[in-house]
């Protein structure tokens, strides 16, 4: 097989395909996810499975040489805090299934394998101190608040601390909350912002259920799946600091439905305070330093606060609710 063979598990989610999208053109991509999507290009195989299946896994790895892995499958904030035994399994032990992939297919290249893990702002626990700092990836809170947090930081600290070693060029970045257009808010901890967007785009009032001082970091969907192709196309030396914040802007929600009444003044928000999901967000950093990303591998937003729903989201949402 002459291209490049990539694995990408949770390969069916909106930021699994924007990155088959791209990465399809020029590699042959295997697609694992629990859902069964028929894609028919020749260069995509898809797998329905579970990243928990070590025969399904071993299989995928005894039968392929794979140069790069992007680790997307996981159960996502809400749903873990509902089932922590099930994300704990899926969230940490399969990761540590599909690291162990990647070793095999080291030694079996004799060859670096990329592997990219996406991590949170879920990982920091502010505990009501330093909010109105930027806060870097070396700061040092208590544990995480949430059992997502919990995972991805326990999968951040073994991947540096006893892959890095078996030729695994690990690369992570923690996202903030992501907006997008092109995908319905799932019930995610963050999904209050995109909620609000698309409920006025409806025009539907919104019960918001964290307070209108409530501030975090937000970046568009494009603008994360380009920062993973950006940081997974950067040479191995550029690459540092391996784990990497990145954001585009951070807004209140009062701010946010200003912005969003520019566009629909009749919009209507009120409030119905969920203090789980209150607790949560407010354990979150407010402010994130992503200069390590910008200063080794370049990475900058196309999309900001001033033009990111002129320029993006309304455009987009026609085409998406068009076809629902």
């Amino acid at each position: 097989m002459s291209k490049k063979v990539i694995l990408i598990t949770g390969s069916n989610g909106e930021i699994g395909s924007s990155l088959i999208n791209k990465l399809s053109q020029n590699n042959y991509i295997i697609s694992l996810d629990l859902s069964h999507k028929n894609n028919k290009r020749l260069n995509i195989k898809n797998i329905r499975g579970s990243i928990l299946d070590k025969n399904l896994l071993n299989d995928v790895n005894e039968k392929y040489n794979i140069s790069e892995i992007y680790h997307l499958a996981a159960i996502l904030s809400t749903k873990a805090q509902e089932n922590p035994v099930l994300a704990n399994e899926v969230n940490y032990n399969g990761t540590i299934n599909l690291l162990e992939i990647a070793k095999s297919q080291a030694l079996k290249l004799n060859k670096p394998i990329k592997f990219f893990f996406p991590s949170s702002i879920a990982v920091y626990n502010m505990d009501n101190k330093n909010l109105d700092n930027l806060i870097n990836e070396d700061f040092l809170s208590i544990e995480p608040l949430t059992e997502y947090g919990k995972a991805k930081l326990k999968c951040e600290k073994i991947s540096i601390n006893n892959y890095l070693n078996n030729n695994i060029d690990f690369r992570c970045i923690r996202f903030p909350g992501i907006i997008s257009a092109s995908t319905k808010p799932s019930g995610g901890t963050s999904d209050y912002a995109p909620d609000m967007i698309h409920a006025s785009f409806l025009n539907k009032d919104y019960n918001c259920f964290v307070n209108n001082k409530t501030i975090l970091p937000f970046m568009t969907m494009p603008d994360a799946v380009n920062s993973i192709i950006k940081l997974m196309d950067s040479s191995e030396e550029k690459i540092k600091s391996r784990i990497y914040n990145v954001t585009s802007f951070s807004v209140t929600v009062l701010k946010l439905e200003n912005k969003i009444k520019e566009f629909y003044p009749d919009f209507k928000l009120s409030y119905k305070i969920n203090k789980q999901r209150q607790k949560i967000v407010d354990s979150w950093p407010n402010f994130i330093d992503d200069s390590n990303a910008r200063l080794e591998w370049k990475f900058s937003c196309k999309y900001n606060l001033e033009n990111f729903l002129t320029s993006y989201m309304i455009p987009n949402l026609k085409k998406y609710y068009k076809y629902e």
